[in-house]
């Protein structure tokens, strides 16, 4: 028996699995007394636990489907997308300390504690959830798509008009192959051309799925949605260490059986063509040296810092050693993993290369052919264990921003159990949205490159709050404002217009490019593609399709040559707009305005910061107070004495774990390395 091409043993694993999700958040239900133990699980984190929560919350399985799909269309380079973070680990080990010694509840109140301003605390919360939606949203579409993949109809099955679909796909990607080759018939460019049009447009696809969005989103956000709103984060923590053993399960049970089908190794090596190999990408695709490195630092450095799950992943614990071995652990798990997810996406491109349409399918489509009964099963129960870990951990502390900074000031002096109670509705209508999103977005590669310039707006200022006194109110205000204004809103909002969607100048190509042995074909500049108004005619107007880069606009402007660069170059430039920006607006206007009256609440601040976390709570609160009392109490730990900054010398566990990162990064890259050699 079966039901969507699942043996009926597969699909007893997978409900085994979501009754067991939903019973652990019925038991913990009871526990919740307050928002503390809602948000963060009363602090009282260990060790395991947290490198469990870390390694499941940070590791979804759009990742894998991301990695895998980056793999298969762009070769090994594409992993950098997610491998880059490995560079940042040593960064990562203080990160942790920062975020559990601040003790807070939420990012936004960093801004509120800082500079007593709730309204800026306000607008982080909007921001912060607005973001965090669109990384559910994400996580929630690599779902459907990766199940879809394991649910296709047989040929047998599909319409006259799907057929038509498959098979026009088919011709496509036989076209294309020769065109990148420079071995394509003259006479056939109009057709690959036309062909090429729709395949942009999503109007031909390598197969049909029985699985309909409608009844998956209802199966897998209602499990979702029904632990989380009964245990928090309490329940949370408990079904990330499940979940955090399926995850290392998914990830590498295909690779075993895709090389037996392969022939081994030597098999596998001989069916990938040499530019899949470039570790840092062959003029290709978008992964060089440099974009990678620009990347890294946008989104991994300066955009993680403001981070809004940065209080929860790490503020639970029980005190800083335990944040930063939680989190640097399952950061370090995450890499591994990321390594075999790319290794997946060369594997399905050896073995489906010709019949895959869109490379966001790929994991889907190796796992449905490759596993067995009951190993797909696991596979499932996997995929959806990585999604819910994320969603399940985004959404509490997302219902957090809310009820801490949009709710409660309208509704003040309520109870703590009303304020739960509100938690858990907000986290069912933040779970609806993240619907919406999935089912409006784009191409999920697109959404994740665009994300570096949404979260340095808050990144780079939470980056200076932590270290420079000189930071002002006002320096944040204007510089949240005008980058909001150039990355959040004007990319969406333009393409809503007509004449900005079919402008010449913002529907511009960079110029083909023809290397020795293949063809960079022309890329969109500003939009994230650009396709024939009329994919049936030649001559019709090109249109935009998705968002427009105003980074690159700015670019532009300020007289660089886009069009005569390759895709990784306009990635490097992307993001060092993003980078440099948020910098150049907010220390001039620093220098030239004041903080006028919060020279005490700022010394609290800082000082707090050099007050290492106890374990036990009342230690804890007894040490803050003799901090609050002396607040020159640590002015001797200082790097840069009679300074504004606040940067501290080295304790010996900050030298020891710095030291342990930096050989972690580098023995991960060398291993990393010799495996590519032996392809």
């Amino acid at each position: 028996m079966s039901i969507l091409g699942f043996n009926i043993i597969d699909i007893l694993i997978l409900f085994a699995y979501l009754a067991l999700m939903t019973y652990i958040g019925k038991r913990h239900s009871g526990k919740v007394k307050n928002q503390e133990d809602f948000f963060l699980a009363g602090r009282g984190v260990g060790k395991l636990f947290q490198f469990f929560m870390n390694m499941s919350t940070i590791t979804d399985a759009g990742q894998a489907v991301n990695t895998a799909a980056a793999a298969f269309s762009k070769g090994i380079g594409g992993v950098w997308l997610l491998l880059a973070p490995i560079l940042t680990g040593p960064y990562y080990w203080f990160l942790a300390g920062w975020f559990r010694r601040v003790r807070l509840v939420t990012m936004a109140e960093l801004f509120e504690e800082r500079f007593q301003s709730k309204f800026l605390a306000c607008i982080y919360a909007v921001v912060g959830i607005w973001l965090s939606v669109i990384n559910i949203g994400i996580a929630n579409k690599i779902s459907l798509r990766t199940f879809q993949a394991m649910t296709v109809k047989p040929d047998a099955k599909l319409t006259i008009n799907e057929k038509q679909q498959v098979e026009m796909f088919r011709e496509y990607t036989q076209l294309d192959k020769l065109y990148k080759a420079k071995q394509l018939d003259p006479q056939k460019i109009e057709r690959y051309k036309t062909l090429e049009e729709l395949h942009k447009k999503d109007k031909i696809s390598a197969y049909i799925s029985y699985t309909k969005s409608w009844w998956f989103y209802a199966l897998y956000i209602g499990t979702v949605g029904a632990y989380v709103m009964m245990g928090g984060l309490k329940a949370t923590v408990w079904n990330t260490f499940i979940q955090g053993i399926l995850i290392l399960a998914f990830s590498g049970m295909m690779i075993p059986i895709a090389l037996i089908k392969l022939g081994g190794w030597d098999g596998f090596s001989s069916k990938l063509p040499e530019n899949m190999l470039y570790l840092f990408g062959s003029g290709l695709n978008e992964f060089t040296f440099w974009s990678i490195i620009a990347y890294m630092i946008a989104n991994y450095v300066i955009g993680i810092t403001g981070h809004q799950g940065n209080m929860a992943n790490n503020g639970s614990a029980k005190d800083e050693l335990t944040a930063r071995t939680g989190n640097i652990g399952g950061s370090y798990t995450k890499r591994v993993l990321t390594i075999m997810w790319a290794i997946c996406g060369l594997l399905a491109y050896a073995l489906y290369s010709g019949s895959i349409s869109d490379p966001d399918t790929a994991w889907g489509v190796m796992s449905n052919n490759l596993l067995g009964t009951g190993l797909k099963g696991i596979m499932i129960a996997g995929i959806l264990a990585a999604n819910m870990s994320t969603v399940a951990g985004v959404s509490i502390y997302l219902s957090a921003l809310f009820v801490r900074h949009l709710y409660k000031p309208f509704a003040q002096n309520k109870s703590e159990s009303h304020y739960v109670k509100v938690s858990r509705i907000s986290i069912a209508f933040i779970l609806l949205l993240s619907v919406y999103v999935a089912i409006a977005s784009g191409g999920i590669l697109d959404i994740l490159k665009m994300l570096p310039s949404l979260n340095v707006i808050f990144g780079a200022p939470v980056m200076l709050l932590l270290f420079w006194k000189r930071l002002t109110l006002k320096a944040v205000y204007v510089q949240v404002l005008i980058c909001s204004i150039l990355f959040a809103i004007l990319p969406g909002t333009l393409p809503k217009f007509k004449a900005f969607r079919e402008s010449q100048w913002l529907t511009q190509q960079t110029n083909e490019i023809t290397t020795e042995k293949t063809v960079i074909a022309p890329k969109s500049i500003f939009f994230e593609k650009v396709a024939r108004s009329n994919p049936e005619d030649i001559n019709s107007p090109m249109t935009g399709i998705g968002r427009i880069n105003i980074e690159l606009v700015i670019a532009k402007i300020i007289g660089l040559d886009l069009k005569n660069m390759t895709p990784a170059a306009l990635l490097t430039t992307r993001d060092l707009v993003d980078i440099l920006l948020p910098f150049l607006i907010l220390v001039p206007i620093s220098y030239i305005t004041k903080n006028i009256g919060l020279d005490e609440n700022i010394d609290r601040f800082y000082v707090k910061m050099k007050t290492k976390v106890k374990p036990d709570p009342a230690e804890d609160k007894a040490e803050l107070e003799l901090s609050y009392a002396n607040p020159t109490r640590f002015d001797h730990t200082k790097l840069f004495p009679k300074s504004s900054w606040e940067f501290c010398k080295w304790d010996w566990e900050d030298t020891w774990g710095f030291w342990l990162s930096v050989a972690l990064t580098g023995g991960l890259l060398f291993a990393f390395w010799l495996l590519i050699q032996t392809l």
